[in-house]
């Protein structure tokens, strides 16, 4: 069995020093906060008002509401959509409700595309709320799910040097994945090799 080992750093936690983009990774633009459109609230009510009736049983344990409960319904929907603050960049719409201590982040993209680049939701959340804030994604039970397409929702939690109780104890960033071209000592010359598949676990080492 070949072990691969590496030496840990110690690194200032709070300024973490500027990650070289990886394979796939872009630069973002910063985000701005856009004001809000209240054309918007009506673009959400028209759309949920033309559903089929049967669209809203999920809302009403399975049945078909009158007309007058599916327009009080609307406007409830419509309000939990409009978020206080909006910020956008050249690839990002996030939403930004806070209920402290817990700042929810909504995350889209422009394009409707599936996003689940992490670096990018870490740098929105460092953007947003701030680098020394930890922030989860949560994979709730099915009778709590919320499904909106390609939506994704981060909770940061604001409180001053708070911590998840799991997760890695310290900071390790590899700049570039490891590659085996053999066993130490008898590398084959001139191979691209190819990456490990590992675990972080030096992230815990002390």
């Amino acid at each position: 069995m070949n072990t691969v080992t590496s030496a840990v750093i110690p690194l200032d936690r709070h300024t973490p020093p500027p990650r070289s983009l990886a394979k796939g990774d872009r630069e973002m633009t910063p985000f701005v906060e856009r004001p809000h459109d209240v054309r918007e609230n009506q673009i959400y009510r028209d759309a949920l008002l033309a559903q089929p009736p049967d669209f809203f049983k999920g809302y009403c344990q399975g049945r078909v509401p009158d007309i007058f409960e599916r327009m009080v319904l609307v406007e409830r929907l419509v309000q939990a959509m409009a978020a206080p603050q909006v910020f956008v960049n050249d690839t990002y719409r996030v939403q930004v409700r806070r209920e402290p201590p817990i700042v929810q982040l909504t995350i889209s993209r422009h394009d409707g595309e599936p996003a689940k680049d992490w670096r990018q939701f870490q740098q929105i959340k460092n953007e947003l709320v701030g680098p020394e804030f930890e922030a989860v994604e949560l994979f709730p039970a099915e009778s709590r799910l919320v499904d909106m397409d390609n939506e994704y929702h981060l909770w940061v939690n604001t409180e001053t040097g708070f911590r998840f109780p799991f997760g890695y104890a310290r900071r390790h960033v590899a700049e570039k994945p490891i590659i085996y071209r053999g066993r130490a000592g008898q590398e084959v010359p001139d191979s691209e090799g190819a990456p490990l598949l590992t675990d972080s676990t030096a992230g815990a080492l002390p």
